[in-house]
């Protein structure tokens, strides 16, 4: 049997920041929170969670059951936490707890509720419950084109900007000994929501299995195993004292998870309006570059397992791998326009350049007839002035050449 603390994330872009009912407690920092944030992370870290990015909880702390088949598990919604982020970005959490359940009720009671596009009536207690808040707030200041669906819709992707489902952070506790060498799987399992078989591959092959978790795979200490992946990251874990896990809600979820969801949804939403065209991309660059020089870290903390999971979830969220490339775009663009630009400006200079030369020559060769007179050496005056311009011209036109060449 096993315990889970879950967290379903969505995000999006807004107008603005929304506005808040009374409802909604604000978390302000105490002196002794701040204290210990900075004594554990970067300075830069610290000030970007405490400060730039401000949470909110909405209490719920009430049962809901999700009927699928001929099954009903029942889990406990605790909260709903938001994050108001810079650049008018909302990211949100819907606090689950599973308690005492099977390890396949939990994982397909979660794939379910997910995969917000595929909802049924069977989802609609849960709906009223966990999401009504979060759909109040962005039909107030989403900039999505459709905002907030159909009214008879039980598609409700829209309530995640990029994707099609829930992100999901969860502590998958066991509360027995797992069999001896089916960590791995189960840590699988839990981490792509799979039913899960002691000692079975399910319908992955053990290949691809075990290239999965040598890649993502968290193993540090003794006791418990993560699985960082797009859609989901995973700690699976033994006997761990309930403060410990809330440990990990407030540091890894809380701070770190919730950190790289911001840097995701950032890049994600300047991509957007870079391929839309609706903002100009130089803007689009000054707004990439102010938020590399602040919300960019090599690493937050001044120990390494923070630094350890936040390099891991990064890994797994692309987000570094989607900056590098949206930076590329942009940069690439921004030059071929200095360069359009720059092709421009020395066609006009030639352009005055020549108009300066053709002046010079008529005012050269209308002193030369001034001081001499042209109708006292040439048949006529007019001839006179035609012969000594060319002469002149073709004299300008030798020496550019001339000093090109030498170049």
């Amino acid at each position: 049997m096993f315990n889970n603390s879950s967290f379903l994330c969505g995000y999006f872009s807004a107008r603005q920041n929304p506005v808040l009912s009374a409802a909604w407690k604000k978390h302000d920092y105490t002196p002794e929170e701040r204290s210990n944030l900075q004594n554990y992370y970067f300075p830069e870290f610290a000030q970007c969670m405490a400060d730039d990015i401000t949470m909110y909880t909405l209490p719920i702390d009430k049962d809901c059951s999700l009927t699928t088949g001929d099954e009903t598990v029942t889990f406990h919604v605790r909260d709903l936490k938001l994050w108001v982020a810079p650049f008018h970005i909302v990211l949100y959490a819907v606090s689950l707890r599973f308690e005492n359940q099977e390890f396949n009720a939990i994982t397909r009671t979660l794939n379910s509720l997910r995969n917000c596009p595929y909802y049924t009536e069977a989802h609609d207690p849960f709906v009223a419950l966990a999401l009504q808040p979060i759909i109040a707030i962005f039909q107030q200041s989403a900039l999505a084109a459709n905002e907030g669906g159909t009214s008879n819709s039980k598609d409700y992707s829209w309530l995640v900007e990029s994707g099609n489902k829930f992100k999901i952070f969860q502590i998958m506790q066991a509360l027995e000994p797992i069999q001896n060498g089916d960590e791995d799987l189960m840590l699988y399992d839990a981490g792509t929501l799979a039913p899960h078989t002691p000692l079975s591959t399910g319908i992955n092959s053990p290949e691809y299995i075990a290239h999965i978790l040598e890649g993502h795979k968290v193993s540090v200490f003794a006791g418990w195993k993560g699985l960082a992946l797009l859609d989901t990251f995973t700690l699976l874990t033994t006997n761990t004292p309930e403060r410990v896990i809330g440990i990990w809600e407030k540091d890894y979820f809380e701070k770190i998870y919730v950190y790289q969801l911001f840097r995701k949804v950032f890049l994600y939403s300047v991509n957007l309006r870079y391929r839309r065209r609706t903002e100009d991309v130089v803007a689009l660059e000054a707004q990439l570059d102010l938020f590399e020089q602040k919300y960019s870290y090599t690493a937050i903390s001044y120990n390494f397992l923070p630094n350890i999971i936040n390099t891991n979830i990064e890994k797994s969220l692309n987000t570094q791998r989607d900056y590098d490339q949206l930076n590329r775009m942009i940069g690439k663009e921004i030059e071929v326009r200095r360069e359009q630009g720059e092709e421009k400006t020395n066609k006009f200079l030639t352009f005055l350049t020549c108009l300066t030369i053709f002046s010079a020559v008529y005012d050269c060769a209308s002193l030369i007839n001034e001081s001499f007179g042209y109708d006292t050496i040439f048949p006529s005056g007019f001839f006179g002035f035609r012969l000594v311009g060319t002469v002149l011209l073709l004299s300008v036109v030798i020496v550019y050449f001339f000093l090109s060449r030498k170049k």
